[in-house]
């Protein structure tokens, strides 16, 4: 069995163990109903993968799928079924949302499907754009200098990255040195001293940890480790390297390592939320003690969850369904779900109002000079709300302020109605376009994945074929090609400079030291 088939394989029994658990959580038609809808969409979408080529020739795109199904609904399945909980539970309309859920599952993998075949015959030939990214040298393999280069630069891009937009948008880079074990396994020992390289990652995941306290900053924290994760997962899912006992075994270390430090990690990010409310009153330095004594504190972070499910449980508008912090920021099940329901809530009129307001975000997305030379009547500083807030506002009379996560399928229905199903095919095979850009067919029919397709593997997976607007979605196509390859290639070409120089430094002290020996 290949390390490909043993992940599909794991991936599929615990779908079922979770679905068999729910039987003895909450045996009500409504629970059944609901996992039943979850189990045929998860098993479709797992069978497209184990019996076509997707995550081989196109796996970026394909990921993006697999993570859509992964945050609406096997993701729910799990976490519920791990916390004794009914995946129904605190769902406004489980069985719409689930059914809906699972028909932009299957638009989405028929779409795969057909852009697969549209691109399989120019596979062999690169266009003007890819032309582009290679002179960039987005496709570049970087050395391992020049990884541990744009690791240090993200990671001072991530100390600014909430008063710059420039910085924030470089601060993905600071997981550039967890690439070294991929490169590693793709070109041998050669490419650099590993236990060396090895051994320097778990100070430098320690210094990410204790930014992340020093700022509190939760997302800081959760972004890489879900990098991480996310990324070794990519790369196992697409490992044809039969599996033997020893690595059979390293896998099981890894699973169960993972599974021992969640609970840790969750518990890191609930301290931190507790510590939140000391945030600019206390010094960095006493925000990273306060943070550990909450985290010491089991008892405290439990009455603090219960007291947040105990607001969320008096307001009309709540988020709550998964417990753990960590896998809350993976299921987004309940984003769905509150703006389908909400969307259903809204009258004709209320519809033309959201239609005036999307026009007004896709203004927004403009610079304000450009506006104003425009003579487009958009403030853009009266728009500080999200699609949620509208959604909610016209629904329940909810105020227009929150920036509460909204759901595409909520929109959508709203603006288009029964066309939307349509609209969002089309909208998948740009989004599987724009996304493949970052990986590129070798001559020997390999697809690779660039720097930027594998540090955005975690954006791609929670929003890659979805989003909380149509107007983020937009973004993300309009800026989320542009951006991280114009930052991407300033920030390379320094670390192929820097690195040049320094290996220039090396060699002449090398040829000095040579020169005195034989001198001597």
């Amino acid at each position: 069995m290949t390390i490909e088939k043993f992940i599909s394989t794991t991936l599929l029994w615990l779908t079922f163990v979770a679905f068999a658990a729910q039987f003895a959580i909450d045996f009500s038609t409504n629970n059944i109903a609901a996992s039943s809808i979850i189990l045929t969409y998860v098993l479709v979408t797992l069978f497209y993968f184990r019996s076509t080529k997707a995550l081989e020739t196109h796996p970026l795109s394909s990921f993006a799928i697999f993570g859509f199904c992964v945050t609406s609904g096997l993701g729910a399945l799990l976490a519920q079924s791990m916390a004794w909980t009914a995946v129904s539970d605190s769902l406004h309309q489980p069985l719409l949302t689930f059914s809906i859920l699972a028909m932009y599952q299957f638009i989405a993998l028929i779409a795969h499907a057909f852009y697969r075949i549209l691109t399989s015959t120019s596979s062999s030939k690169q266009g003007l754009v890819r032309h582009a990214l290679q002179a960039l040298g987005v496709y570049a393999t970087p050395s391992v200098i020049n990884l541990w280069l744009m690791g240090g630069i993200g990671v001072f891009s991530l100390l600014l990255s909430h008063i710059s937009p420039l910085a924030n948008g470089l601060s993905f880079l600071a997981w550039a040195p967890f690439l070294i074990p991929i490169y590693v396994q793709q070109y041998g020992a050669h490419y650099c001293n590993a236990k060396k390289s090895y051994l320097f990652l778990l100070p430098f995941s320690a210094l990410i940890a204790l930014m992340a306290m020093f700022f509190n900053a939760r997302g800081m924290l959760l972004s890489g480790f879900m990098t991480v994760a996310l990324l070794f997962l990519l790369v196992g899912m697409r490992n044809k390297k039969s599996i033997n006992a020893s690595l059979l075994l390293k896998l099981c270390v890894v699973g169960l390592l993972g599974a021992a430090l969640s609970w840790p990690a969750s518990n890191l990010v609930t301290a931190m939320a507790v510590a939140r409310v000391d945030r600019g009153k206390i010094s960095p330095i006493e925000m990273v003690s306060k943070t550990l004594e909450n985290f010491k504190d089991t008892d405290k972070l439990e009455r603090y969850k219960k007291l947040a499910l105990a607001k969320d449980l008096r307001t009309a508008y709540d988020e709550k369904y998964i417990n753990n912090p960590m896998m809350a920021r993976l299921v987004i099940t309940k984003y769905h779900d509150n703006a389908i329901y909400f969307a259903g809530k809204i009258s004709d009129r209320g519809a033309e109002e959201i239609m005036k307001i999307s026009e007004d975000f896709l203004w927004t997305t403009l610079p304000q000079p450009w506006l104003d030379a425009l003579k487009v009547d958009v403030d853009k500083d009266r728009m500080q709300f999200s699609m949620g807030d509208t959604l909610a506002h016209f629904a329940i009379a909810t105020p227009l302020s929150g920036l509460r996560t909204g759901s595409i399928f909520g929109e959508g229905w709203v603006l288009f109605g029964n066309f939307f199903p349509i609209i969002y095919f089309v909208m998948c095979l740009i989004l599987f376009l724009a996304t493949d850009l970052f990986s590129m067919r070798t001559a020997t029919g390999v697809t690779v994945l660039s720097v930027i397709g594998m540090l955005n593997v975690w954006p791609n997976f929670l929003f890659g074929i979805t989003a909380d607007s149509l107007h983020h979605l937009f973004i993300g196509v309009a800026r989320g090609v542009a951006q991280p390859v114009i930052l991407y290639a300033i920030v390379f070409a320094i670390a192929k400079g820097l690195s040049n120089l320094y290996l220039k430094l090396i060699h002449s002290k090398s040829t000095f030291d040579s020169a005195l020996i034989v001198e001597n």
